[in-house]
């Protein structure tokens, strides 16, 4: 993937010159929410973290600092992190997803 570079290209044989692609070097972060679940009689905190970028708004979940997955706007799981330990992973099942996507929706 190239990413904020300019690329050139000359075809063989003298076609034309192509220059000039440019795209975002970078995403850029928007806003961090904080989140509050509550998961088998215990409150825990999550991080939303919104993000642009560029063609895309997307929403990054951390849990002290751990990334677990990322949510569309619209409330669709982009990536998810199966490597997270087990206790983390339990956010994947839909009653807890629904409180970020509802967070979410209300955002917007």
């Amino acid at each position: 993937m190239i990413s904020g570079k300019k690329i050139f290209c000359k075809l063989a044989g003298g076609g034309p010159d192509f220059s000039g692609i440019r795209s975002k070097e970078h995403m850029e972060n928007l806003k961090t929410d904080s989140v509050k679940i509550q998961r088998g009689g215990i409150t825990e905190e999550y991080q939303v973290k919104e993000k642009d970028h560029g063609d895309m708004i997307v929403y990054d979940i951390f849990r002290n600092d751990h990334y677990l997955l990322t949510l569309s706007k619209e409330g669709d799981i982009l990536f998810m992190n199966f490597d997270a330990a087990d206790e983390e992973r339990q956010i994947f099942k839909l009653s807890f997803l629904s409180q970020f996507i509802d967070l979410i929706k209300q955002s917007h």
